[in-house]
């Protein structure tokens, strides 16, 4: 079910943190064990009367000047002794060292290390933690030692980011107006003040969903600066170091079902995310709770929307432990909120948790955190609803009537046969069965796959067995998720500032939502979104045919020639329209708008083909569309005849590491369309994976060649190279040296 597992769903999660997913959800089945038992490590460590809890390094930028940082550090310590015992504290990170003398009374205590009193602590020209597509998210890497008269008593590692995260958000003030606000949570906290009221009594019904209340203490001061909105903009923005970050990402319903959390297990998964472009992560009601996740976030410049363990009202069970829940809070905001990733913490998914456990979260953040914005709900407070969560046609993506931040809406997207083949014995492959179902390509309730495959059907007709089912379906995945986010970027901050896709990562071999597969194999979802999400990127807007040109970079394009070239398939060049253009900073630009209307007259299925290139002539963006006036149109792409591909592959290695670089070219007069690379082994046949494809499901006009890089961990020195195609039959090219 989309809003919980069944009726008397949540009873996994009462009292969190627990794996409610493990009950059943239409991404993964009920998984019989509930994941119970050890799971991660469990260390023990030896120290002396003084021991080192959890720090807490906040880092504060004099925005919007970035060139300096201060670094506070607070070291909690317990002193188990029945006297004050005299110690030296010791910290380090890259070029800081500093030491401080103290005197640990018996409990529970404090260091606090300030910049006031060491000066090393104000960082010039810091290395930032940027968000992926914005910068290095660079870390520092923090040692405490503490050490009494008997020598060292405790000592701790951890790694941390310089950055601060504020916010845009739609607040009412004290006179009951809505206004636009920029938020500073770091700020507030060093005035000893919340700047959000989003306790029961702040939260209240706008035109849009809702909205909470800035604080009467916060107004007038540097935690809260009014903004000239940009029109029709209601919804969270996240600025990061100052700047506005495109949350573009996906929701992470489990790392693993079976709870394999290794750093070798997981780190694919990120790498494709950021490969992907993509800037967000939701850990949807915490159910990824390993160091491991966090710090991957941080390596590879994920943003994390962090939920915690309450999920939708009136429809889930509630905690029935509020005492136990909230030690468990402090626990988590303890343990993780030195990881730069994590942007937002969330109380509930869908609606907001009882007042005991809303005012707990809320004093729990403000004591032991501060420095991040907590929302109630990951639903309505400053944001969208959810879905949709089926097919809707393409162009809705792109319409006024998607927009804002909206942390969930999916759609169907089938695994690569590969995958699919390779989960599910061959005597269930086809037809369409329960062993479908059980790997989530449901046929009712929650992520009812019936409206995708009626569409499928009505644009490709019906498929022909299993193969040719995958290679419609891939044609479907493409064309839907790149839509997604292209409609995101054709209304960038005006007003959309966030899309997340339910699903990005699926937690085992599941046929619903995700844009990859748990043996990390790529579908043409994942290079849709790979596609629309690139830094700069031409686009066509498929409400009206207008291009536009997608600048997510801190920086202007400079010069580019923008064209749009429109075929047939028989090849014939129907219109040409170019413009120049330099495309401004972290915005999206309106260009020509080419007549597609009147192409349509005579049923022509329409081959669009637009391109972006330097003043040198190098391509910086492309992109290819299929379109018909109909639906039923789209079947004489059944008609293309087999395209005519030369493909050479090559071996290179450098710094040590070996890639292969596949040269494609269409020499034929026909357009060669979907072209997807498969790297195998030539001893095995298996698929090598993870395989990083600088892209995949691409299509070629005659004349057009296109070189794609593939990287991966695993040894290449036996690899070859599937190529398959919607026109294009199965070859097996080799690699040479």
């Amino acid at each position: 079910m989309l809003g919980g597992p069944g009726p008397n769903g949540g009873i996994q999660c009462i009292d969190g943190p627990t794996f409610v997913a493990t009950e059943g959800w239409d991404w993964v089945p009920g998984i019989r064990d509930r994941d119970t038992g050890i799971w991660q490590d469990v260390t023990l460590s030896v120290s002396d009367a003084l021991r080192i809890g959890d720090p807490q390094i906040i880092t504060r930028l004099p925005l919007p000047d970035i060139s300096t940082a201060d670094v506070e550090i607070n070291v909690p310590v317990s002193n188990s002794a029945a006297v004050a015992v005299a110690a030296v504290l010791h910290a380090s990170f890259e070029g800081v060292e500093l030491s401080k003398q103290v005197s640990v009374a018996p409990g529970e205590s404090s260091i606090v290390l300030r910049p006031q009193e060491f000066p090393q602590l104000h960082l010039v020209h810091p290395r930032l933690w940027w968000p992926n597509g914005y910068g290095r998210p660079d870390l520092y890497h923090l040692k405490l030692t503490l050490a009494s008269a008997g020598g060292v008593s405790d000592s701790k590692q951890t790694t941390f980011g310089v950055r601060e995260v504020t916010y845009e958000l739609s607040l009412f003030d004290a006179q009951g107006q809505l206004r636009r606000v920029h938020v500073s949570p770091t700020e507030a906290h060093y005035l000893g003040i919340n700047a959000v009221d989003v306790s029961h009594a702040g939260l209240r019904q706008t035109a849009h969903g809702w909205a909470a209340t800035l604080t009467a203490g916060a107004e007038k001061t540097p935690a809260a600066q009014p903004l000239a909105n940009d029109a029709g903009l209601t919804d969270l923005v996240i600025r990061v170091n100052g700047v506005r970050i495109a949350a573009r990402g996906g929701n992470w319903g489990m790392d693993d079902s079976r709870k394999r959390v290794s750093r070798e297990h997981l780190e694919p998964f990120f790498r494709l995310h950021r490969d992907a472009h993509l800037t967000i992560i939701r850990n949807w009601v915490g159910q990824n709770s390993e160091e491991t996740f966090f710090q991957l976030a941080d390596e590879y410049g994920l943003m994390v929307w962090n939920d915690f363990w309450v999920s939708t009202q009136n429809y889930n069970a509630e905690p029935e432990d509020a005492a136990l829940f909230l030690r468990n809070a402090r626990d988590v905001v303890a343990r993780f909120r030195n990881h730069p990733s994590i942007v937002i913490w969330s109380g509930r998914y869908e609606g907001v948790p009882p007042p005991i456990l809303n005012q707990g979260l809320i004093a729990i953040f403000q004591q032991m955190d501060g420095t991040r914005y907590y929302t109630p709900d990951s639903r309505d407070i400053n944001l969208r609803g959810s879905g949709p969560y089926n097919y809707v046609d393409p162009a809705f993506y792109y319409g006024d009537n998607n927009y804002g931040f909206s942390v969930e809406l999916g759609i169907p997207s089938f695994s690569t046969l590969e995958s699919f083949q390779h989960a599910i014995a061959p005597a269930d492959q086809w037809p369409i069965g329960d062993a479908w179902a059980y790997h989530d390509w449901h046929q009712s309730a929650g992520g009812d796959t019936h409206p995708w495959m009626e569409k499928m059907e009505e644009e490709f007709g019906a498929a022909g067995g299993l193969k040719d089912f995958e290679r419609k379906a891939q044609m479907f995945n493409y064309v839907d998720h790149r839509a997604i986010f292209e409609g995101f970027n054709q209304h960038l901050w005006a007003p959309n500032s966030g899309r997340l896709l339910w699903m990005t990562q699926p937690a085992w071999p599941s046929n619903n939502w995700q844009i990859m597969n748990s043996d990390y194999d790529t579908s043409a979802a994942y290079y849709g979104v790979k596609k629309a999400c690139e830094p700069v990127h031409i686009q066509l807007d498929l409400t009206n045919y207008r291009l536009a040109l997608v600048n997510t970079t801190l920086h202007e394009t400079g010069p580019l020639l923008v064209s749009a070239r429109v075929f047939n398939l028989a090849n014939k060049l129907l219109l040409e329209h170019s413009q120049g253009v330099n495309g401004r900073a972290d915005s999206t630009t309106a260009l020509f708008q080419p007549d597609l209307l009147p192409l349509f007259a005579d049923d022509e299925l329409l081959l669009v083909r637009l391109e972006a290139k330097d003043a040198q002539g190098a391509l910086v963006s492309d992109n290819f569309y299929w379109l018909a006036a109909k639906d039923s149109g789209y079947r004489q792409l059944d008609g293309l005849a087999p395209a005519k591909i030369t493909a050479v592959a090559t071996r290179a290695e450098s710094d040590g590491r070996a890639s292969i670089r596949v040269q494609l070219k269409n020499n034929g007069d026909t357009a060669a369309i979907e072209i997807k690379l498969v790297p195998k082994s030539a001893k095995t046949g298996e698929r090598i994976l993870p395989a990083y494809l600088s892209d995949n499901y691409i299509s070629l006009l005659p004349g057009e060649e296109r070189t794609i890089t593939v990287e991966s961990p695993q040894e290449l020195s036996d690899a070859v190279i599937g190529i398959r195609g919607w026109n294009l039959e199965e070859v097996t090219l080799p690699v040479a040296r």
